[in-house]
């Protein structure tokens, strides 16, 4: 009995149940990964499919009640608004303690207001109008210049953010005064302060936009500003700011700024306190923006949910890459199994004609005689 037919279509079977286990676990993860490479640069898509594991109704109802707990009445309601668009059940108990924080909001008012026109730390719309207020005047860049260029002076460590920050303030005030886009930099400029201020800023962004301040502001032009900011005289500390500032680093602030202030308007000032915690370049905070345009009131949600993910690939982009690698190879496998059966097949149904042994028969005798 020949043991090669039975051979060949037993190794058949078995490529064909391997191809079948190994494909059910890796083309779904293989889709998911080319989808994934697809919207990497559109952070709205990115966020949209990164977000179906992750907002379960236990996880929203987990994070609304964090949110309440925080008083953070536009967190709350971004979770509430995410449930609603993905039509995630949340019991009513919940949303009364929503409209509940949101109706105790203007008890909150005048102190946030206050705190943020004293000090500039802010984490709430009212305290950041309160920094703009003050920054609008020029009397909270003032209060800086004050202090960093001083301890600047005495060579004592001081923080060229902040500093930096102030100066470019100064001037885009004198250009809000005359009108024009100077608003949109004056307050990105007074966002930036008051995250680092807070300790909002992440690490690696605070330390991009410290090398960018450093070099917006000419350090000999440092001691009038603060000769002028000492004595409080708002029209010279302005003209000695905008003598010691440097156009290109000058120009890579503003910019930051305005995409800053673009996030405030459509995030509120704790969305935008929130992102700056996160993003780790400035790059990131464009995409940031793009995020918000995408996804409206839902995007502090989705944030708060995914992290940085919402905005980058990251560190998973290497295994994103093999797993699409995985599933081309996945597939030449499958070419060449079916080129296997397909011959296989062939060849049962057609078998090849067995060949004559000796195609002409030999005379009678030839044998006898050839010996």
């Amino acid at each position: 009995m020949d043991r090669k037919p039975i051979l060949a279509w037993g190794g058949l079977v078995l490529a064909g149940l391997l191809l079948a286990g190994s494909g059910a676990e890796l083309l779904p993860r293989a889709h998911l990964a080319w989808r994934l490479l697809r919207a990497a640069d559109d952070p709205p898509a990115l966020a949209r499919l990164r977000l179906e594991p992750v907002a379960t109704p236990e996880r929203l109802a987990e994070e609304i009640d964090a949110a309440v707990a925080a008083q953070d009445d536009t967190l709350a309601q971004s979770f509430l608004d995410l449930a609603d668009g993905r039509a995630i059940p949340v019991d009513a108990a919940r949303r009364g303690r929503v409209e509940a924080l949101w109706e105790a909001a203007p008890l909150r008012t005048a102190r946030a207001f206050a705190d943020g026109a004293l000090t500039g730390q802010v984490d709430s719309g009212i305290g950041l109008a309160g920094a703009f207020a003050a920054d609008l005047t020029g009397l909270g860049d003032l209060r800086d210049l004050a202090r960093e260029g001083g301890h600047l002076v005495r060579d004592e460590p001081y923080d060229s953010l902040v500093l930096g920050l102030a100066s470019v303030g100064l001037v885009a005030t004198a250009a809000t005064y005359a009108g024009g886009l100077g608003a949109v930099a004056r307050g990105g400029t007074t966002l930036l302060k008051a995250a680092h201020r807070s300790g909002r800023l992440s690490r690696p962004l605070a330390a991009s936009l410290g090398r960018l301040a450093r070099e917006s502001v000419d350090p000999v032009a440092v001691r009038a500003m603060v000769a002028a900011a000492g004595r409080f005289d708002l029209a010279a500390t302005r003209t000695a700011a905008r003598a010691g500032l440097r156009t290109g680093a000058v120009a890579e602030l503003a910019a930051l700024g305005g995409q800053a202030y673009a996030l405030q308007a459509r995030m509120g000032s704790r969305g935008v306190l929130q992102v700056l915690s996160l993003a780790r370049s400035p790059a990131e905070i464009g995409r940031a923006v793009r995020l918000a345009d995408g996804l409206g009131p839902v995007t502090r949600a989705v944030l708060k949910l995914l992290d940085r993910a919402a905005l980058v690939i990251g560190a998973v982009l290497m295994e994103l890459v093999r797993t699409v690698w995985l599933a081309l190879g996945w597939c030449w496998g499958l070419t060449l199994f079916c080129r296997r059966l397909g011959l296989a097949i062939g060849r049962l149904i057609w078998p090849k004609p067995r060949r004559a042994r000796d195609r002409r028969p030999s005379a009678p005798g030839a044998t006898v005689l050839a010996a």
